[in-house]
């Protein structure tokens, strides 16, 4: 291989050419002219390319849901950035998103911690930061505004994260729900993916009153409550005409 194979390879993935053969290839480059850790006499313009392609597959694991990839890309471009005394902003949005949707909340704050100011002041790190933040203050609906500016697979995972969220707080908080109104607290469109998201969780239907018993609580149709706070009611009733709006 030829250093010049980096610019074509690089060439060819912003092409969509080939991409996995691609980016193994550029693997193997890397270790092969022993840029892993670069030095100082090594050539910025190899560097460069070498740290747009791992960049570049950062973003294809995230199109590929694979979290193992994107890890290993990162971890491959940090000796990289840090010669370059640099960070992709778009890159550590993906790491942070990562740390939520996986619910490590420490990691996440530890992150930004060690990021520079003008990294923290970046769009792009600005969305997972104010995500983050709806999320502790338990303003789920908010997350709705930026779902147009996530990857679908992470906002996928992120919903399945705060519904598990949201669930283990009403499982905590009351013995029942009506399946309507578990279906707008969860934020399902429809009931079908209600039950197979109760089936999961070891919830049980009861036909009678149609409503949702919690796994923690073994009562017949006599012992069921409906939901004993008109605040969840109206919170509810607003939530649904909100994603009503979004969707």
């Amino acid at each position: 291989m030829s250093t010049g194979e980096l610019k074509n390879i690089k060439n060819e993935l912003y092409n969509n050419k080939n991409v996995k053969s691609n980016l193994t290839r550029a693997k193997l480059l890397l270790a092969q002219l022993g840029l892993v850790i670069p030095k100082d006499s090594d050539k910025n313009d190899e560097l460069a390319d070498l740290k747009d392609i791992l960049e570049y597959g950062c973003h294809y694991s995230i199109r590929e849901t694979d979290i193992s990839a994107f890890e290993s890309y990162l971890n491959l471009l940090k000796p990289i950035w840090i010669h370059f005394n640099t960070q992709s902003p778009d890159i550590i949005s993906l790491q942070l998103l990562i740390q939520l949707i996986q619910n490590k909340i420490s990691d996440f704050h530890t992150l930004l911690e060690t990021l520079p100011i003008e990294l923290l002041n970046s769009h792009e790190i600005s969305i997972p930061v104010k995500l983050e933040r709806f999320i502790m203050e338990g303003s789920y609906s908010k997350l709705f505004d930026y779902k147009q500016h996530l990857n679908q697979w992470i906002w996928d995972q992120l919903l399945f994260t705060i519904r598990n969220q949201i669930a283990l707080s009403q499982e905590t908080a009351y013995q029942s729900l009506p399946i309507n109104d578990a279906a707008t607290l969860l934020y399902f469109k429809n009931q079908s993916e209600l039950m197979e998201f109760s089936k999961q969780r070891g919830w049980s239907v009861s036909p009678s009153t149609q409503h949702l018993v919690f796994k923690q609580y073994n009562l017949d149709d006599k012992q069921i409550y409906t939901i004993p706070s008109k605040n969840m009611i109206s919170h509810s009733l607003n939530y649904a005409k909100e994603l009503e709006s979004i969707v």
